[in-house]
């Protein structure tokens, strides 16, 4: 039996490692799929979110906007994140001209290389089978298709965080410093990304390191700590620069009270986002377009109407495949590698959805972003043990709960909507199906059928979802994957009306509104102030700039609640010619509680000089 245990090993090692002709084809087939998914129409999509867009113009005209990350050439004020996910756009605008495609296209490639590296770390341990579904699961998750369509910074921070998990895989196989070094760096590029959102996988990567790592416990934990280092470096360099550097001589900081990075670190991008805030009675446009809103957190947060459909498709596959990788652990692992990776996964999984699940209000639904590679992970090694020990009963059953589990959150989430045409009928036959072969498990010419069905069942769901999302146009604050909700209260129906502006602050907020051509060409000609104008919010600011290409001031930031510029300084400004035009926002003077030195700024404006109004907008020539 010992011999016999022992031939089978290296013919187990061969199978893993060895690359079949197919194996290429299907690499190929799933990586141009996932190229010309990600690609196709990408324009449609115009400027995505505009406030990262006007970031990216802003850094293409100006190094020190670069530098920074401030939301107009003049350098006002920044944009509420580390500037790395910009820098990348901004380089791109520099080479390609400001337009969609320039913009996008970076993210479009981090999201195919982020699932090729899922199919590189499954296949470090596992066949080429589970690591091209583990890929396809990756590639087809609606809020991976999503993102990887826009200019957020979510593609850049997935990347990274999977590219350390690589790392720290192949540092179970031969603990050599240099893959802990380059998994603490891309942890600590991926904070540039996205700040603390980018560490979730840091328990899992320790613990799996810590108990399946190569060498000893001693040489693992001073690798470990130098991982540590290496991740505050690359990650805290930027942010001590900026702290260092007089607030004089820099942009204010974006999102911060204090011009703090570090406090936004901590406090709005930290804290902030697992307190609970009530909505502002007065601003109920804010609760539509997803910034607050009332607390929905739980472990049926996920399956909710407004987070199901960005990625929920599998999650209670993912839950099964968890528990069948650890009650059949010694059949799941073989190699160290092997073992390291389930426990990753399965932590890592573990660790987004709580996180998610039970964070403040202050919840975005492409948040989910974070739980789609440790989900393509899980459910990949989960459905091909589940699989090759399908003659036994306990695996049987978990298989066929698996799919039959998967199948019914489906159709729940099918309910959410009206709109999704024969999806519904189609994805339960093939669970049906699948479910059927997996519990006949009959001869072999049948097991190439079956198994083509079980993957059908676990990607229809996504892929109906994608295909509903990608001819549409995409843009805002915060965007959704799927058809519009049946409920009125759906976040995806309050969107749909504030596209149209019903009620017209829930445009301002959400999206912007797009200025007039006639005064797109008033900031144009507006060449001999610093900035064309001033407005607020962010997002209706970043719409004037892009139209125009001149700089305009966002007053207050985000919200108008920022003290930048203070009263004083924005009068200076002013007196010296720096500013052209000021331009009014009624829903936002009505409905929102601006901050004392934009309320003061506006009361100023109102009094000191004559308005006049140009395609229905207010505008305040500041020059005269």
């Amino acid at each position: 039996m010992a011999e016999a245990s022992r031939a089978a090993a290296p013919s187990l090692a061969r199978a893993v490692r060895a690359p079949w002709p197919w194996e290429y084809i299907g690499l190929a087939a799933l990586l141009t799929a996932t190229a010309a998914t990600f690609l196709w129409g990408l324009d449609r999509n115009g400027w995505a979110n505009p406030y990262y867009s006007a970031a990216a113009q802003a850094g293409s005209q100006d190094w020190k906007a670069f530098f920074y990350g401030s939301l107009d050439a003049g350098n006002l004020i920044t944009v509420d994140k580390p500037p790395l996910s910009i820098w990348i756009m901004s380089l791109s605008v520099r080479l390609f001209g400001l337009n969609s495609w320039a913009l996008l296209i970076p993210q479009a490639l981090m999201g195919v290389a982020t699932a090729w590296l899922v199919y590189k770390i499954i296949r470090r341990s596992h066949p080429a089978a589970p690591a091209l579904l583990g890929g396809l699961i990756y590639a087809t998750t609606p809020v991976v298709v999503l993102m990887s369509r826009y200019n957020n910074p979510e593609p850049l921070m997935g990347l990274l965080t999977v590219a350390a998990v690589y790392f720290v895989i192949r540092a179970t196989e031969d603990n050599r410093w240099a893959w802990y070094l380059l998994a603490g760096t891309s942890l600590g590029l991926g904070f540039m990304a996205k700040q603390i959102q980018a560490f979730l996988p840091i328990p899992a990567l320790v613990l799996a390191v810590l108990l399946f790592g190569a060498g000893t416990i001693a040489s693992r934990l001073r690798r470990l700590l130098a991982s540590l280092a290496a991740l505050i470096v690359s990650g805290g360099w930027w942010m001590t620069i900026v702290e260092l550097t007089p607030a004089a001589n820099r942009p204010y900081i974006g999102g911060s009270t204090t011009n703090s990075i570090l406090e936004l670190t901590l406090d709005y991008n930290g804290l902030a986002r697992f307190l609970r805030f009530s909505p502002d009675p007065q601003g109920g446009g804010a609760a539509a377009q997803g910034s607050v809103s009332e607390y929905d957190g739980g472990f049926s947060r996920l399956f909710n109407a407004n987070f199901a459909p960005e990625g929920a498709w599998l999650l209670f596959g993912a839950a099964t495949c968890s528990l069948a990788l650890i009650l059949l652990w010694q059949q799941a692992g073989g190699s160290r590698r092997a073992k390291a990776l389930i426990c990753c996964g399965v932590l890592w999984l573990l660790t987004a959805f709580i996180v998610l699940s039970f964070m403040g209000t202050m919840t975005h639904t492409y948040y989910v972003f974070s739980i789609a590679a440790p989900m393509a992970v899980v459910v990949a090694l989960g459905t091909r043990l589940l699989w090759s020990q399908r003659q036994r009963i306990v695996p049987r059953c978990l298989g066929a709960v698996l799919l039959a589990g998967n199948g019914y959150v489906a159709a729940r989430i099918f309910q959410y909507s009206d709109a999704w045409g024969a999806w519904p009928a189609a994805l339960l036959g093939v669970t049906l199906l699948a479910v059927a072969g997996w519990l006949y498990a009959g001869p072999r010419h049948f097991e190439r059928l079956t198994l083509a069905m079980v993957v059908v069942a676990l990607v229809l769901g996504p892929l109906a979802t994608d295909v509903i999302t990608l001819p549409k146009a995409h843009s805002g604050t915060n965007p959704l994957s799927g058809p519009v909700g049946n409920n009125p209260g759906s976040l995806s129906a309050h969107l749909d009306a504030a596209r149209r502006g019903d009620p017209p602050l829930a445009r301002h907020l959400g999206f912007g509104v797009e200025p007039s051509q006639a005064i797109t060409s008033l900031l144009r000609e507006a060449s001999s102030s610093t900035w064309a104008a001033a407005t607020y919010t962010a997002q209706n600011a970043a719409q004037y700039q892009l139209a125009s290409g001149r700089p305009v001031i966002a007053l207050g930031g985000w919200l108008g609640n920022d003290p930048a510029p203070t009263i004083d300084e924005f009068k200076r400004l002013v007196q010296e010619g720096n500013i052209a035009y000021f331009i009014w926002q009624q829903p936002i003077v009505d409905e929102i509680p601006l901050g004392e030195d934009a309320v003061a700024i506006t009361n100023w404006v109102k009094a000191s000089f004559e308005g006049e109004t140009v395609d229905g907008v207010t505008i305040y020539d500041l020059r005269r």
